[in-house]
């Protein structure tokens, strides 16, 4: 009898779990549990996916324009300014940027500022003219009225104060000087002959100017900002924000230096002890801790994209900042890019804000609006929403949001949103067995808490998506489901459903054929 040789063939149980959710993945380079599509899910139960808990709308912040904190939340609603939900003074709506220097909260571009001590608005600046003005070596004295009554010189200045005088018919007392005496009449410098002796009487102006700026930030007690038309940055006084004009030698002096770089700032910062100034394409980094001692840096690397000021956050000495190709990272020498994942999807108007651990970042997409939130302890990006918020502001733990419908909410609340619908797409699974394999099923373990409901899809190889499960929550919290599958070079799974889920394991099973 002829014996033909024996063909090997076995067929074994492969299993393949998925324990951790990696984030958000819109490049070719996917992994398995890279998620493809997601709403209203969050990293709060990290390795499981779950949704993200509820969004308490603040009540009494309707058409809130711009939002910040300072021992309390600040809110421009209309012409008001609101701190800690009261009517502190008046200012222009529209969106703002805010510094704090001292106990004086900048807000700009109104260039006024909120005292947190007596919760009043005030002005950074101070301007006062009046007919006539007799000048010494040292001393300027008026007799102004304003309104029928006397012009007090100590209601708009103080001693210390940098100011300009102008008006004079003498050419030379139109100068720039610091108080160093003042009364309700005179004014008086520290230099003898610093003006020229004379009696005025046309109209004479003192001003406390305060440079127009595109951009402002705080560091070291002092108001930072610059700006592109005269491409200068400006540095206040030492605790002073409404003061850039003193010039006396001291290491309290204000400063201002002119930059030679191509392009409008789009942006400035603090970052450690250095203050940042950026372009697209060009970094200028200001150190040191007086103005004789500061020195301005320029490096050529990937800058802020214009219209991305509000991205600049910093988390644990970290900025994090959107450029032209991306979100970076910068900690003082090179940035890094840290959203490969984003594929070449193309962000602008990048918003943010942080909670001390996540950084929480909105952008616009065309018409289409992103709620991103990087997960810094884990290193991935969680898409919360299709939603944009115009500003972020953080109290202790707590971030809240302004959305564009001109409300503020908190950012995480503690309970579950028992009607909030979510999704979860994950990227295609492939196996790298050369096409030897037939699935047998898959197995999902959920927390699905009674009253609410989850619906599975999958798709096979590019083809329709089919419901393959439908589960409502019950008594017993945690359910397995099982989803048979067919033969298949690729499946995608997609989990969409209502109130409350996480997602706790994902157990694959497939049998391998035989090697001819």
């Amino acid at each position: 009898m002829l014996k033909l040789p024996q063909i090997s063939y076995t067929v074994q149980k492969t299993g393949a779990e998925t324990y951790a959710m990696r984030g958000i993945n819109y490049s070719d380079m996917t992994q398995d549990g890279d998620i493809a599509e997601s709403l209203n899910i969050s990293a709060e139960r990290y390795p499981y996916i779950a949704t993200r808990k509820s969004r308490p709308r603040q009540e009494g912040y309707e058409k809130i324009t711009a939002l910040s904190a300072w021992g309390g939340l600040v809110a421009v609603q209309g012409e008001n300014l609101l701190y800690d939900g009261s009517v502190v003074g008046q200012v222009t709506s529209g969106e703002k940027q805010f510094a704090v220097v001292n106990t004086r909260l900048v807000i700009w571009p109104d260039k006024v500022y909120l005292d947190l001590n007596t919760k009043t608005v005030k002005s950074l600046g101070a301007s006062v003219s009046g007919m006539g003005a007799t000048f010494t070596d040292d001393t300027m004295t008026i007799a102004w009225q304003k309104n029928g009554a006397a012009v007090d010189l100590t209601e708009y200045f103080k001693v210390g104060d940098g100011v300009s005088i102008s008006g004079c018919a003498e050419s030379a007392n139109n100068c720039d000087v610091v108080i160093q005496k003042l009364t309700a009449t005179t004014l008086s410098i520290v230099t003898s002959g610093g003006f020229t002796a004379t009696t005025e009487t046309g109209e004479i102006k003192i001003e406390r100017k305060i440079p127009d700026m595109d951009f402002i930030c705080e560091s070291e007690n002092r108001l930072w900002g610059c700006n592109s038309k005269k491409q200068t940055i400006y540095a206040s006084a030492l605790g002073e924000p409404g003061n850039f004009n003193v010039l006396t030698g001291q290491t309290t002096d204000s400063y201002a230096v002119a930059v030679g770089s191509e392009g409008d700032f789009t942006g400035c910062c603090k970052l450690g002890s250095s203050v940042l100034f950026w372009k697209e394409t060009t970094l200028h980094k200001m150190l040191g801790s007086f103005p004789a001692e500061y020195t301005l840096t320029s490096y050529s690397i990937e800058g802020l994209r214009a219209g991305c000021h509000k991205s600049l956050q910093v988390i644990n000495e970290v900025l994090f900042y959107m450029g032209l190709h991306g979100v970076y990272t910068y900690t003082g020498g090179t940035p890094t890019l840290m959203s490969e994942n984003f594929g070449g999807r193309e962000f602008t108007d990048a918003v943010s804000g942080s909670d001390g651990e996540r950084y929480y970042l909105a952008v616009r997409e065309g018409e289409q609006r992103h709620l991103f939130i990087y997960e810094t302890r884990y290193g991935f990006w969680v898409h919360e929403g299709y939603i944009y918020c115009k500003d972020f502001a953080r109290q202790g733990k707590k971030l809240y949001m302004l959305r564009d419908d001109g409300c503020v909410y908190l950012a995480r609340g503690e309970d579950d949103e028992p009607d909030m619908p979510w999704l979860v797409r994950f990227t295609p699974f492939y196996e790298t067995l050369q096409g030897r394999k037939v699935y047998s099923k898959i197995l999902l373990r959920l927390e699905l808490p009674q009253g609410s409901f989850v619906a599975v899809r999958i798709r096979l190889d590019d083809g329709l998506w089919q419901e393959a499960a439908k589960v409502t929550g019950g008594k017993n919290d945690v359910v397995s489901v099982s989803l048979p599958l067919a033969r298949c070079d690729k499946f995608e799974i997609m989990l969409e459903g209502e109130g409350a889920c996480a997602v706790l394991g994902m157990l694959r099973e497939f049998r391998v054929g035989s090697e001819v």
